[in-house]
């Protein structure tokens, strides 16, 4: 059910928009696309071929069968997407077997339809660079100066750049740049309902040893994330609010949906 929060969220949305024109945020899904090691390659095929089965006035049809892991392209991570020291987001144990069988809470059966206000972090054209180095960390002072001020309930998106190598061998790298804990603490303080980036794993990368951002925003601040973002043509109209829109797949059992975000500028 709608609240008046939302109504508030909404009105403050749309009143961002300038141009009504609409921006994919999101990365077209096709057999062979970037994904990062850990998670299941993306595969489309056809099921049934035009020709297989042929009606009386001749008419056939196609159908299609996808195969594809959740963390695969542009998503958004659910609540139960990870845990600290076998436990959960509410506290609760790490139940693979209920988070599998779609009993377990925070997972992407929950999520609602997003349509709130969207600020970009255009960190990249902040520093001049079309793309921040792969050393790069994302801090507070970058994020203050890189965009509007944060307001509860805003979705923050941070530009780094990395979109650009989109379908090379370095996009999916060991090190790539994104925000450290500071900076992702100074977002949830601010109330933000939800992050996302132009990289696969949102945070400063490498995440073998540590996720500290992840942590914060999924069990700690229950913040949802989206990575693979493409944020290219957002950043080139110059908008640093807008309109967000996405509404992901509530699917339980799972720990992120496939998502297509847009901007309306």
């Amino acid at each position: 059910m709608n609240t008046p929060d939302d109504l508030d969220l909404w009105k403050a949305a749309s009143a961002t928009v300038r141009e009504g024109r609409i921006l994919d945020l999101g990365r077209v899904f096709h057999t062979g696309m970037p994904h990062y090691p850990t998670h299941p390659d993306f595969e489309i095929g056809l099921f049934r071929r035009h020709g297989e089965r042929v009606r009386g006035d001749g008419a056939s049809s196609a159908s299609c069968h996808w195969a594809f892991g959740g963390h695969t392209g542009t998503h958004i991570d659910a609540l139960c997407h990870v845990s600290q020291d076998r436990r959960m987001f509410d506290g609760g144990p790490a139940d693979n077997d209920a988070i599998e069988a779609g009993t377990a809470s925070g997972d992407a059966a929950a999520f609602p339809a997003y349509l709130r206000r969207g600020i970009l972090f255009d960190v990249a054209k902040l520093h001049g660079t079309a793309c921040l180095p792969p050393d790069r960390v994302v801090t507070i002072e970058d994020l203050a100066a890189a965009g509007p001020e944060p307001q509860p309930g805003d979705v923050a998106l941070i530009r780094t750049g990395w979109g650009t190598l989109w379908g090379q061998e370095t996009y999916i790298g060991h090190e790539t740049p994104g925000p450290d804990l500071d900076a992702g603490t100074w977002l949830a303080d601010r109330g933000v309902a939800l992050v996302g980036s132009d990289t696969a794993v949102f945070e400063k990368g490498p995440v073998t040893d540590a996720a500290p951002v992840h942590r914060l925003m999924l069990i700690e601040r229950r913040i949802p994330i989206m990575e693979n973002l493409d944020l290219e043509a957002l950043s080139t109209s110059g908008a640093t609010d807008f309109l967000f829109a996405a509404l992901p797949l509530r699917a339980r059992g799972a720990t992120a949906s496939p998502l297509r975000p847009v901007a309306v500028i």
